[in-house]
């Protein structure tokens, strides 16, 4: 089967919108159009990528070692050629009703013979915290090895946020139940809200009506389970994620390691046979509440932390993630292009000053050249999207050998 992907990160606001048009916040849209061939690293060499400008291509460093790659189409050439192009279905990072609509009109305008899927307005739904508060609940009663996790508490109104403050153990982090990758979040230290606080509340419960409220956790180290739904009740396991974050949650990278490597980091906190059930139960939950009703990548972020009385616990799902992730993307990259005897980091840096991400990209590419065996990537920097003085985003992998 031939697909074209489509670039869409934060699809979860264009989610909670379901209308044909819509436009991603700034930082959203920089990021989406500055890091738009990152899905050129995880398609196969016969699909397509929908970009802006296919010209990037030119300026993309991408090893010959690595072989053929997917042919990056903008919607003006689809407008073109697209009676000519080979059947193709849609494959963007998050569905929503604005992605499915913009293919949509590309395939009736073009005459390109798309597979485009039907919007599920279940989807709204299941994008949200609240679904992924549902998970949690049930992976804890399928496991309670996992032990007392609270689960989330949603609130509607200001004064509903300042009575669940008032019996709260800080710290607390509220979040908006539309957001991802560390963005729609605030952690609160106290009850007594200063008015940058407050002011974030009331403005989120004025864009999506509600938020929740749960303990700050004392965390140890972020991963995820991946998964990927067939649409047809089956929910295959794909992996491990090792990432990490900024202080306040925004993501900013994964281990780049073999799927044996990263269970042994985790089972040095938790122990294998507590990883192994844990995945199983949410295997168990997911193809209950996703298994029918979507098909696609699901990453489920979980977390090692330690309790009150200083021992390793895990919370088995923090969030659902209902779209391609950064960490499906790190396990591929690994499988894909990384030698036997490397690992390294994914990493996602950004730059405010204009010209401050080229001098990065070009001083990195100058301190760690490029190594390869058989193919595949030993150690040195690579960039994965073109980096130019103009850009504030850089992806890339920073790969190195551990034995000889």
């Amino acid at each position: 089967m031939r697909y074209i992907h489509y670039f869409n990160p934060g699809h979860e606001m264009a989610v909670l919108q379901g209308q044909p048009s819509y436009t991603a916040p700034s930082n959203v849209h920089k990021m989406m159009k500055e890091l738009e061939l990152l899905p050129l690293w995880y398609a196969d060499s016969q699909d397509f990528v929908l970009v802006d400008n296919p010209e990037k291509i030119k300026e993309l460093d991408r090893p010959n070692e690595f072989g053929p790659m997917a042919s990056p189409v903008s919607a003006e050439f689809i407008l073109k050629k697209g009676s000519t192009l080979p059947p193709a279905t849609i494959n963007p990072w998050g569905v929503s009703f604005h992605s499915l609509h913009m293919f949509s009109n590309l395939k009736k305008l073009s005459g390109w013979p798309l597979v485009i899927p039907q919007w599920n307005p279940a989807y709204t739904q299941l994008c949200g915290r609240q679904t992924a508060a549902f998970c949690l609940k049930r992976i804890i009663e399928i496991e309670p090895s996992v032990g007392e996790i609270a689960i989330p508490v949603f609130c509607n109104s200001l004064e509903e946020v300042y009575k669940e403050l008032k019996t709260a153990s800080f710290p607390v982090i509220c979040k908006m139940p539309y957001s991802s990758s560390g963005r729609g979040l605030l952690w609160l230290d106290s009850s007594e809200l200063v008015t940058s606080e407050s002011n974030w509340i009331k403005g989120a419960l004025n864009k999506q009506g509600t938020i929740s409220i749960e303990p700050a956790l004392n965390k140890v180290q972020d991963f995820a389970m991946e998964f990927y739904s067939n649409g047809q009740g089956t929910i295959e396991y794909k992996g491990l994620s090792l990432f990490s974050t900024e202080r306040r949650g925004a993501y900013s990278g994964n281990i780049l390691e073999s799927q044996q490597r990263l269970k042994e980091r985790l089972s040095s906190y938790l122990g294998e046979e507590l990883i192994d059930a844990v995945r199983d139960a949410v295997k168990e939950v997911l193809e209950t509440v996703y298994g029918t009703q979507y098909t696609g990548y699901l990453g489920v972020d979980m977390l090692v932390y330690k309790d009150k009385q200083d021992k390793y616990k895990i919370h088995p799902c923090i969030e659902v993630n209902m779209r391609y992730t950064m960490g499906m993307l790190a396990v591929h990259l690994y499988e894909r292009y990384m030698a036997s005897n490397s690992a390294g980091r994914f990493i996602i840096d950004f730059h405010k000053k204009a010209g401050e991400a080229q001098k990065t990209h070009r001083m990195l590419q100058e301190k760690n050249p490029l190594f390869f065996e058989e193919n595949k990537l030993r150690s040195g920097y690579l960039s994965l999207c073109p980096v130019t003085e103009n850009s504030h985003y850089i992806a890339y992998i920073m790969a190195s050998a551990t034995c000889s």
